[in-house]
């Protein structure tokens, strides 16, 4: 995260999230696609260059604006639009959230049974503590069975430690992911202290950076939008990059788009560009170097922290015959995933077999 606005979002991904891996992502990088759990073993999502316009800041005049006087009727269809109360919920943990004039409000779906999702969970927990006293409050939400998640979120306990909440009706997913067309997750959204919907993306993206600006009244919705619409272009490009490999394209024109998506794309889109090369493209027309470029700035951009990139990075270095260098990667993957109990066993069985790799070379 380099650039102010650049890493918009992560795995995602997006138009891609719980598919490999769903994806920081991901965040892959991602966010995962909401589908069952034994559909796939792993699951990436679900996870953004115009001219500068200077317009005002948006600001959250406290308790000036009552966000749940005239409820919204219609959804949502674009930042800035008013937010969908949270009505028909089952609340698993903590208090019924009601939107309040002046406080912030952090909506992130989610699932038990998804890996992305799980990563996320201790890093929603330190921003509830983080923003405890300044009117900031995290509901995760899940549309899975009652008696799935509240004996998931009692095992959590602590580590959990904000709202929890089954949309047991479906009309506040409705309200939120499909509104914004969002398939994939782990998927969070901001409400400002307006009742506005201000940002949404990947929980692990450029949530840290947005919250205390949203919370402060110093968040930009004007150039947000303006970011929202470039990370709508990549993902298109995103889109026709597999799509020109199936067809058949001609090799320039596959490169070209290739080009403009490592230069724009964010850390969640770059892992996710890699994983899919790896992991979907057929052997014989894989870009093992686009990939490993891709993996590569995508853990530059999340300075190394994410387990989730570093085992794309891995991957990808594996893939290009640097085993030595994938299986120090891997390990870093591991260590970064404890706490997690699935996630770091899906890890070490990698590790193992890339050490496996380096003992079979060195006996050779």
């Amino acid at each position: 995260m380099k650039a102010k606005w650049l890493v918009l979002l992560l795995c995602g991904i997006m138009v891609f999230g719980c598919e490999k891996k769903d994806s920081e992502t991901s965040q892959k990088g991602t966010e995962v696609q909401t589908k069952d759990p034994e559909a796939g073993k792993k699951d990436p999502q679900a996870p953004s260059s115009n001219p500068v316009v200077t317009k005002p800041k948006l600001k959250t005049p406290p308790n000036e604006v009552n966000p749940n006087k005239n409820p919204v009727v219609a959804m949502p269809t674009k930042i800035g639009d008013r937010a969908v109360l949270l009505t028909g919920l089952e609340w698993v943990k903590g208090e019924p959230v009601t939107f309040e004039a002046g406080s912030v409000y952090v909506v992130e779906f989610w699932a038990t049974w998804c890996p992305p999702c799980l990563t996320s969970i201790p890093h929603l927990t330190e921003i509830q503590h983080k923003y405890k006293d300044q009117k900031v409050t995290v509901i995760g939400i899940s549309k899975e069975k009652v008696e799935t998640v509240k004996p998931f979120v009692a095992k959590m306990a602590a580590k959990m430690d904000y709202t929890v909440a089954v949309d047991t009706e479906g009309t506040v997913g409705e309200g939120y992911m499909k509104a914004f067309k969002q398939n994939g997750i782990p998927h969070a959204f901001i409400v400002n202290g307006q009742g506005q919907l201000v940002w949404h993306g990947h929980p692990m993206g450029d949530l840290d950076r947005v919250l205390p600006e949203v919370v402060t009244g110093t968040f930009d919705l004007a150039a947000y939008a303006q970011e929202k619409a470039k990370h709508e272009q990549t993902e298109k490009n995103m889109r026709a990059y597999f799509s020109a490999i199936q067809s058949g394209e001609a090799a320039t024109a596959i490169q070209a788009i290739a080009r403009q998506i490592l230069s724009e794309a964010p850390s969640g889109m770059l892992n996710q560009l890699a994983w899919d090369i790896l992991t979907k493209v057929p052997k014989e027309k894989r870009d093992l170097a686009l990939a490993l470029k891709a993996a590569e700035k995508a853990n530059t951009m999340t300075e190394g922290k994410s387990a989730m990139i570093l085992d794309t990075y891995a991957l990808a270095l594996f893939e290009n015959g640097q085993v030595p260098a994938a299986v120090e990667k891997q390990t870093r993957a591991v260590e970064l995933s404890k706490g997690n109990e699935r996630m770091a066993a899906q890890l070490q069985k990698q590790l193992e077999k890339y050490q496996a790799a380096v003992k079979q070379i060195t006996a050779n």
